[in-house]
């Protein structure tokens, strides 16, 4: 199994535009590919303990893990996942469910099937890290959302969670 902790490290490491050891680059290059091969069917913990300081639990473990995902692989491989056709595969897996989430869940545009992976997703749309979407007009639709309290937010989320999520670590 991967090793969410680090996952999220590196993930949060390109989003305040921190460098990657050559190690890390070779567990995201390679280690994370091969070690979850069978993705998107890959097997996940049922709660994982954010470096933040908050705990996900359940679905929103796959979402948080497909975010931290894109954003590593952005950051060792550079934007376009250097063609790995594993980040991309993760790309176009991430971009349809959020899709889905809009046309079949009925979900306002940029935001996904509840609260926390609305969150999770929020990082990635603010770093463009889906070819498919006009990225930033969805951040902004996601974050008004959020501030106007529509949607799932009209009770508050997860302080730490939404600091996370709107960069504030």
């Amino acid at each position: 199994m991967v090793d969410h902790q680090r996952l999220f490290e590196i993930a949060d490491r390109k989003r305040r535009a921190g460098k990657l050891s050559p190690d890390d680059i070779r567990f995201v290059r390679d280690t994370v590919p091969t070690e979850l091969a069978s993705f998107p069917k890959m097997k996940l913990p049922k709660s994982v303990r954010h470096p933040k300081g908050f705990t996900i639990s359940g679905a929103p473990v796959g979402t948080f893990t497909r975010a931290a995902l894109l954003l590593a692989g952005q950051k060792a491989l550079g934007r376009r996942y250097d063609g790995s056709r594993f980040y991309v595969h993760v790309e176009s897996d991430l971009a349809l469910r959020i899709m889905r989430s809009h046309f079949e869940g009925g979900a306002p545009k940029g935001a996904f099937c509840c609260k926390q992976c609305t969150l999770a997703v929020l990082p990635v749309l603010d770093a463009d890290a889906i070819r498919w979407f006009d990225c930033r007009p969805l951040a902004k639709n996601v974050r008004r959302m959020i501030h106007a309290r529509e949607w799932r937010f009209r009770t508050p989320p997860n302080t730490r969670m939404l600091q996370w999520a709107e960069g504030h670590f």
